[in-house]
């Protein structure tokens, strides 16, 4: 059987209060303090998880209590150094290796400096991430009717692992290309890589609304704390993959545009009668692709490193793609702020579209 570990912490003090209640009575300061204080410690055990080969494997999700604040403030090495009790824990259970989730995986150079430091593989999961939001992106857009290769594609933290990597795959198929990051020396960078493998030039900026309000797709994976994309910037009959964990689009874009289609990037359902035993905001049987593809790597015998540092190549993207194949993996519906969108509910966001758009025309 594979074993496997998965690293998470809470993304809020919503999360902290799953397990604590008092933490929605005491001060954010105090809870981030009792957290920093706090050891990693399990959080529950996977089961049921069998592929179509009839390989099984189980799992262990260990928490890292800090709040993705804590996991870019607070000193590197002390972030470090918990990470990897977390990754040691994971391997006295039996776990030969451990996936690093959400701003886990964001830490020590994309991973590489926790790899560095235990006997255990290492992945971020952001390989097979890469993969379901290409693959979301492009059953969205078809259920709107957009036609891909002339619909300008926004790549918001576009210079991050798994941005990068959509883009390259994406700018072929693309009628515009539009990169959004921090660092404009490294959009530089990336359009120029763009340009050598796929022969598409790129334009680049640092503001999220000006490229956002141009696009027709959007693909939103930054590391950022806080919202980014905000319901006054997007076009009408717009399609958002939200891939970034915690979200990039603002829980107001439910609730103010009926007229564009937000869904959850990274989502697969587990082949087997798969059950995580925690709360993690998903149905039973279903698991974010980075948790995913720690568990395909398990299924298959793959104990090593993995998805490390912020390149991912095609053909490791291609090969991740076969082995969720190969092993039942596949993307789950259409899923959109934790619910499943209908057919009927996508058709009302195609109505509102063409409403909005004959009112400006």
């Amino acid at each position: 059987m594979g074993k496997f570990g998965f690293l998470v912490h809470p993304l809020s003090i919503e999360d902290v209060a799953k397990k604590y209640k008092i933490a929605r009575k005491v001060s954010p300061k105090l809870v981030a303090g009792v957290l920093k204080r706090r050891r990693p410690f399990v959080i529950s055990e996977a089961t049921g998880i069998i592929s179509s080969t009839g390989a099984e494997a189980k799992g262990w999700f260990i928490a890292v209590p800090l709040l993705p604040h804590q996991m870019l403030e607070l000193d590197e090495e002390f972030v470090i150094e918990k990470i990897v009790k977390a990754c040691k824990i994971a391997r006295k259970r039996g776990a030969r290796i451990v996936g690093l989730g959400a701003f886990t995986a964001l830490v020590g150079n994309g991973g590489r400096r926790i790899a560095d430091r235990i006997d255990i593989a290492v992945t971020t999961g952001n390989t097979y991430t890469v993969v379901t939001a290409i693959e979301g992106i492009k059953r969205a857009a078809a259920v709107m009717d957009i036609d891909l290769s002339e619909a300008c594609l926004a790549v918001v933290g576009a210079t991050g692992s798994i941005g990068s990597a959509c883009a390259q795959c994406l700018a072929p198929e693309v009628g515009e290309l539009r990169l959004v990051g921090r660092n404009m020396e490294r959009l530089e960078y990336l359009v120029g890589e763009v340009k050598r493998i796929s022969k598409k030039d790129a334009i680049i900026s640092t503001d999220i609304s000006a490229c956002v309000r141009e696009a027709d797709v959007i693909i939103s994976v930054t590391g950022a704390v806080g919202d980014v994309i905000l319901p006054e910037d997007i076009k009408p009959g717009a399609v958002i993959c939200d891939v970034a964990r915690p979200r990039d689009v603002s829980q107001r874009v439910a609730e103010a545009r009926d007229d564009v289609l937000v869904i959850e990037g990274g989502i697969v359902n587990v082949p087997g009668d798969a059950d995580l035993n925690f709360d993690f905001g998903l149905p039973k049987g279903m698991a974010l692709a980075c948790m995913a593809e720690t568990m395909i790597l398990a299924l298959e015998g793959r104990y090593e490193d993995y998805t490390l540092g912020k390149d991912i190549s095609v053909e490791k993207i291609e090969e991740m793609q076969e082995l969720a194949k190969k092993h039942g993996f596949e993307l789950a519906g259409l899923r959109s702020f934790d619910k499943a969108m209908t057919p009927a509910q996508i058709e009302e966001v195609k109505r509102n579209a063409w409403s909005h758009k004959a009112k400006f025309h």
